[in-house]
């Protein structure tokens, strides 16, 4: 790959994403040069099939932030140690709450 299909490539993207004319300044190049002439057709049917897949909608699975976040080094990771107690914990005080609800609503005779 040459210098010039360096510089261009850039521009070449752009102008296949859009759909229009590269920049003039490349325009000559990319005319004769097939490996531009093949980045512009490959860059321009991904485009394509980018903005045909734009509709599709896809639902993304319930436990992904925490995956994510477990996944994470640093500040922001949460320890994958953690999922099992805190379940447990958040279970027993449902339960917890719902028998005291339960003892506490008077009922009737």
């Amino acid at each position: 790959m040459s210098v010039v299909c360096e510089m261009a490539a850039p521009f070449i993207a752009n102008s296949a994403v859009d759909g229009g004319e590269v920049l003039p300044l490349f325009r000559s190049h990319t005319a004769t040069c097939l490996k531009c002439q093949a980045r512009h057709a490959a860059m321009a049917r991904i485009a394509r099939e980018l903005a045909a897949m734009g509709s599709v909608r896809v639902a993304a699975p319930t436990d992904l932030e925490w995956r994510v976040m477990s996944s994470l080094d640093g500040e922001l990771a949460v320890s994958r140690s953690w999922s099992r107690p805190i379940a447990w914990l958040a279970a027993v005080l449902s339960m917890t709450a719902a028998v005291l609800i339960w003892k506490l609503i008077p009922r009737r005779a």
